[in-house]
């Protein structure tokens, strides 16, 4: 019957809704069907200690008419909205419980639901109307028999026994809710050392690309600038290929420094609106790259990668990239054709190269893109961390398909949900 802590006004969605609703059913089970079967029960002494008024009293059976059944459950279906107003959930269940005393001569476990409405107020920080609505029910439920003559006097039994349910409830109420507060402080300790570890791992990477990548990137770039200023009488191809290496090697340069950047940054995580990679929209200059290096691309893009989650946006480039990559390396005289598809719920990428002329020459398979480092793997890793798939294969053909569906929205994006509490209520 007890309820965790959760930020007030705050709103369950979903499941933590559903599991609150579906907690007042055994409460409200056990007070109508429970009261109502303790109310028609009659019998002498010796029978059940919550029903023996007196040591020698004879215990009669209780009409429960429909006045007192409509207290019963109108108790109970104010408890799905504890969660929106404590406060006024707790003084409806103590109205209607005080009333339900004043109608009939209560018995059973009539005050299951104002059990439960103490509770959810203590846990949710309303600890005067708790402690308030306790003393109340304290003093009127026991009293109500003698005060409107259904008994000859004050029951010191009844008195002692609705004494210690008020005094077990807060009690037992507030151990359980500074365990479940140790329980997410401990959590919040191992997610603020998991965050520091991270950030001391981002730094050390970054560190280490700045010292062997972004220097070899920077020497390579200057070097070919320096050739390129020297080499009045290079011949035109070699020329070409000393510009493309020029820029390629500047842009790369260009994304390295934004990536150690949000590497050395404290929030940058992952969902972060820094897009430390390009996307989709960047797919034309990956094109003119590839055709500055002799070879022969056809890209075709549909759909608008504008609306596209920026996680999905920038797994597809680097999955187009490197599928591209592996044929300029392994099969720059092949031809290829990128497929990019953008569907209401998927983005297709098809990535095929085959050979340029089939007549004029045998046919050439690219080899597995799992030769060129750990690119198949790469594609995988970025598809499934988006919630997509990624086959390559050879082509009947000649040469290799790539291709990868992806969800237009990431798996991994967070949700907006509001956050449940810690045991998940």
């Amino acid at each position: 019957m007890t309820e965790p802590t959760t930020p007030p006004g705050a709103e369950p969605a979903g499941r933590a809704r559903f599991a609150r609703v579906g907690r007042v059913v055994p409460v409200a089970v056990l007070q109508v069907l429970g009261t109502l079967a303790a109310s028609r029960w009659g019998g002498v002494r010796g029978g059940p200690p919550w029903l023996v008024r007196g040591v020698d009293a004879a215990v009669e059976p209780v009409s429960v008419g429909p006045w007192a059944l409509a207290l019963l459950v109108a108790g109970v279906l104010a408890l799905p909205f504890r969660w929106w107003r404590p406060g006024l959930v707790l003084g409806i269940v103590l109205a209607t419980t005080s009333a339900y005393a004043a109608v009939v001569s209560p018995r059973g476990p009539f005050v299951a639901a104002l059990t439960m409405a103490l509770a959810n107020a203590w846990f949710r920080g309303r600890r005067t109307e708790a402690v308030v609505a306790a003393v109340l029910a304290v003093v009127w439920l026991p009293s109500a028999d003698p005060l409107l003559g259904r008994s000859p006097g004050l029951d010191l039994g009844a008195l002692l026994l609705a004494v210690a349910w008020a005094t077990v409830t807060l009690v037992v109420t507030e151990l359980v809710r500074v365990r479940l507060e140790r329980v997410a402080e401990r959590r919040r300790a191992r997610a603020d050392a998991e965050r520091r570890r991270a950030g001391e791992e981002r730094v050390r990477i970054a560190r280490e690309l700045h010292d062997s990548v972004a220097h070899s990137m920077s020497l390579i770039n200057l070097q070919s600038g320096v050739a390129l200023h020297l080499g009045d009488d290079l011949p035109e191809p070699t020329r070409q290929a000393l510009e493309h290496i020029r820029d390629t090697s500047r842009g790369a340069l260009v994304e390295l420094r934004t990536i150690l950047g949000v590497l050395r940054s404290v929030d940058g995580a992952p969902g972060s609106e820094r897009n430390p990679t390009p996307g989709l929209d960047r797919l034309p200059e990956l094109v003119e790259r590839a055709r500055a290096a002799g070879v022969a691309v056809d890209a075709t893009v549909s759909g608008r990668s504008t609306e596209l989650d920026a996680a999905v946006d920038r797994s597809a480039f680097r999955i187009v990239q490197e599928a591209l990559t592996n044929v300029m390396k392994h099969a720059p005289t092949n031809r290829v054709g990128i497929t990019v598809s953008i569907g209401a719920d998927t983005l297709d990428v098809t990535v095929l190269d085959e050979p340029a002329d089939r007549a004029g020459q045998a046919v050439r398979r690219s080899p597995p893109i799992s030769d060129v480092g750990n690119g198949l793997i790469g594609m995988r890793e970025r598809a499934s961390a988006v919630g997509g798939t990624v086959r390559a294969g050879p082509h009947p053909g000649g040469g290799w398909t790539v291709v990868a569906r992806l969800p237009t929205a990431s798996a991994a994006s967070p949700s907006t949900s509001p956050q449940e509490t810690p045991d998940g209520r």
